[in-house]
């Protein structure tokens, strides 16, 4: 390192003596726009090299290139290429290298009580975004079983000329409309809803204001070293020192979005073919310490970006108001490896002649595999005729298990990252009898490793909007509540969670102030405490449906309205009602409204995929809301439980 220093040192000498000016953009263009002009028009003439036209531009951006790099340098040169790169928020990254049309306005075509409308449309050189929203569609239109899949036929653009182009193909530059042709609504039933839908669409030069924010490339960012902790916890088996020393956490590039940032950060692919990082998560804290909380953005292609496709990418948005800088990055996962890839084990049980769905065969057998010891708890006949193996293992991610002489036709498995669970398989027939078991493919985990960065933005931007208070609660918010109010630890808690013990999970109810709890059900959830406290209406598990039960806390017994099955439950302000979403199996079908005693159960909405936001103070109004058909915003209405009429509110 010390040979290694001077060197920079010189360099950073030479640059500085050979610096040029900044090159003139409005040059730059002005010399690319008649370089491509003339060699689109000169005439051909016979000599030993000729370009044909397109390859003349081509040639021609290329001399253009070659020169830009020669008088301003290529660090400049490639800078200057990335603004070919935008993001456009709910679009994603788009090329901006040739003029960006849009939708010239909405379209609507309104059929049988079902409405699709294309709100918006991106056209850049090299894709086509077209967003619309489906609304009306019954929740009768879809399937109701896993099994059975509605229609599947992709929209697609038809152009005057009768030339056919899939959604998201570009669209030549002289052509401002198109059609846009949906032979169905997505996953819906024959004869459930129209079908061969057709949306004329025009096309406009964007708007000079809309927002294009620049892809600011960071590379190479600088190398962030691993934690001495890390580095000094033991290597694991497949994790070496020098594994883990070349493991940086590289901030590729960052994107403003109006009110903060999208970093992507990738973590380079190391280690020997098949290792892999699992249960990776994120932090990110200022430089006083404060958390920032952050989401995952969803109108990213992270292959549009150039990354190195063998690395494991993360992306981060996050509002910037009130943020210090630098900024702390880290990200940490467990890697896991393949064990020896040759290693089998085998054992013998026998499932008997006939065995049954449920049955179980509980053997606690330790077996050794590729060094490794597993433990083979139990095994038990599931309905798909298969079994399910309950293995586990310190360090343990995932293995193989086959049945000698019998071909799967399915099969899965969970794990955990304290060892290998349950994993399954399935075949044509049940397989009976004394059965031989092969284990193979063992998968372990190694080390914990931890990646850290920090980050500042290229250009700062002061001027970000502050979020106002509201009454919802971010992640970094929740720190800085204060303590209880005293009127208020009086009240109780129903939670969800993991009961004392063992496995199972259910409701517990807790009062505020700690002097008690109560385990309300096991192997139950859509807990939904009364107004009053003094009843909790849940959920059973179970694959098929369940009859809501209701359980007094006073005397603790448990009455059904039988007949009723759902989730998401809503109790009036009186107590007399339950607001639900009825449930039959995996069918979602609609919201209804029930009395306490199980009378007077009617339906509220038909449509599909409701949610319930609650009710009135005074009982008479139900709020629920319905999303488009494919994407994310809502109607919210008003139910009035009087008239039974149902109002849009917004």
């Amino acid at each position: 390192m010390s040979d290694f220093i001077p060197t920079l040192q010189f360099e950073e000498e030479i640059r500085a003596a050979t610096a040029v000016p900044q090159a003139d953009e409005e040059f730059i263009k002005s010399l690319q726009n008649r370089l491509i002009q003339e060699a689109a028009v000169q005439r051909k003439v016979h000599r030993p090299f000729s370009l044909r036209p397109a390859w003349a531009i081509a040639f021609a951006v290329f001399l253009i290139m070659v020169v830009t790099t020669l008088v301003i340098g290529p660090q400049r040169v490639y800078a200057e290429f990335l603004k070919l790169f935008g993001y456009i928020p709910g679009v994603g990254i788009v090329d901006t290298s040739a003029p960006i049309r849009v939708l010239a306005e909405p379209v609507t075509v309104t059929r049988e009580g079902v409405s699709i409308t294309v709100v918006s449309a991106t056209l850049t050189a090299d894709h086509t975004q077209i967003e619309y929203r489906i609304f009306g569609v019954p929740g009768s239109a879809y399937p109701k079983r896993e099994d059975v899949t509605g229609c599947l036929d992709k929209p697609y653009l038809l152009l005057e000329d009768g030339t056919r182009l899939e959604e998201d193909s570009p669209i030549p530059a002289n052509i401002n409309a198109a059609t846009y042709m949906m032979p169905c609504i997505f996953n819906t039933l024959p004869e459930t809803t129209p079908t061969n839908w057709i949306l004329p669409l025009k096309f406009v030069a964007a708007p000079p204001d809309m927002t294009v924010m620049p892809v600011i490339d960071l590379s190479p960012s600088p190398q962030a070293s691993l934690t001495p902790e890390t580095l000094s916890q033991p290597a694991g088996e497949g994790v070496t020192p020098a594994a883990q020393a070349n493991n940086r956490l590289k901030i590729l590039k960052e994107i403003e979005t109006g009110d903060g940032y999208i970093l992507v950060a990738q973590v380079p692919s190391q280690g020997s073919a098949g290792d892999q990082v699992v249960f990776a998560q994120g932090e990110i804290k200022d430089t006083n310490g404060k958390v920032v909380a952050f989401n995952y953005p969803t109108d990213v292609d992270s292959s549009l970006l150039g990354l190195d496709p063998n690395g494991s990418y993360w992306l981060m948005q996050f509002r910037a108001a009130g943020l210090a800088y630098p900024l702390n990055l880290t990200y940490s996962g467990l890697e896991y490896h393949q064990a020896d890839p040759n290693a089998t084990a085998e054992f013998t049980f026998d499932a008997g002649p006939n065995p049954q769905p449920g049955q179980e065969w509980k053997l606690n057998q330790d077996i050794q595999l590729a060094g490794h010891t597993l433990k083979l708890v139990s095994i038990t006949a599931h309905p798909h005729n298969g079994y399910s193996f309950r293995i586990q293992g310190d360090g343990v991610y995932n293995v193989g298990v086959e049945i000698a002489g019998h071909t799967a036709v399915g099969g899965g498995g969970g794990s955990s990252p304290v060892g290998m669970d349950s994993v399954s398989v399935s075949y044509a027939q049940m397989p009976t009898g004394v059965l031989r078991v092969i284990l193979s493919n063992l998968v372990v985990t190694g080390g914990t490793l931890t990646w850290q960065g920090q980050w500042t933005p290229v250009n700062p931007h002061a001027g970000f909007p502050t979020p106002q208070p509201g009454v919802c609660l971010e992640a970094s918010s929740l720190a800085g509540l204060s303590s209880l109010p005293s009127e208020l630890a009086k009240g109780k808690a129903l939670v969800y969670q993991q009961l004392e013990g063992g496995d199972q999970w259910g409701l517990m109810l807790y009062n505020l102030d700690g002097s008690s709890k109560l385990v309300v059900a096991a192997d139950a959830a859509w807990g939904a405490l009364s107004p009053d406290g003094s009843q909790v209406a849940y959920s059973p598990f179970s694959n098929t449906a369940v009859d809501i039960h209701i359980m007094d806390l006073t005397s603790q017994s448990v009455r059904t309205l039988a007949g009723i099955s759902g989730i998401d439950y809503h109790w009036s302000a009186d107590g007399k009602q339950i607001a639900y979403i009825a449930s039959s199996g995996s069918a979602i079908n609609g919201v209804f409204v029930v009395n306490t005693d199980g009378s007077n159960n009617r339906q509220v909405s038909g449509l599909s995929y409701e949610t319930i936001v609650g009710w009135a103070a005074d009982g008479s109004r139900l709020y629920f809301g319905a999303p488009y058909t494919g994407g994310s915003p809502w109607k919210v209405f008003a139910y009035d439980l009087a008239s039974g009429e149902t109002n849009e509110l917004f």
